[in-house]
């Protein structure tokens, strides 16, 4: 019997709320050890690595990609941050799931408002799909890229609740 996988990276472009964070931290970060030169002179060396070593972490955090992982009819979503760590995002199998549509379709209006989390893994595109199923006891919409290969698998394990 063939097994079916497929993995696929999609990245994520900066917002204006990134920039925002990043300048943001710098500025924290610079005051804080100006402040801390001035009032902890013995002290502010370390307070600087720390400072600083967090304002890193921080603006590293805001640059991230998705990776989607189809395994048979399991779809998982891992958020790849700063290129070096990974955290899985959602775990689900695709039969589970209520309805997969277009982003842009008139399926999403009987949706959105009815959820308890959003969970948007695309990058914004026209090929941007969404999909609504119970994770963690909740119930979820999910925002994911499709391709040819993510819309195979669709119609291969769920066709019925894929909705163009």
């Amino acid at each position: 019997m063939e097994s079916w996988y497929y993995e696929k990276i999609v990245y994520r472009k900066r917002t204006g709320k990134d920039d925002l964070i990043s300048l943001g931290a710098v500025v924290a970060t610079l005051a804080i050890c100006i402040i801390s030169y001035y009032f902890l002179k013995t002290y502010s060396f370390i307070i600087w690595l720390g400072v600083i070593y967090a304002c890193y972490r921080l603006v590293a955090s805001t640059k991230f990609d998705y990776e989607y992982i189809f395994v048979e009819d399991t779809m998982t979503i891992d958020k790849i941050i700063n290129k070096s760590r990974r955290k899985n995002i959602f775990t689900h199998s695709l039969k589970d799931f209520e309805v997969i549509a277009y982003k842009n379709s008139v399926h999403i209006n009987e949706y959105k408002d009815n959820v308890q989390q959003v969970i948007d893994a695309s990058s914004s595109t026209d090929d941007t799909l969404f999909g609504v199923a119970y994770y963690k006891s909740q119930r979820t919409l999910v925002y994911f890229e499709s391709d040819e290969r993510v819309l195979e698998f669709i119609k291969k394990y769920v066709q019925y609740k894929f909705k163009e």
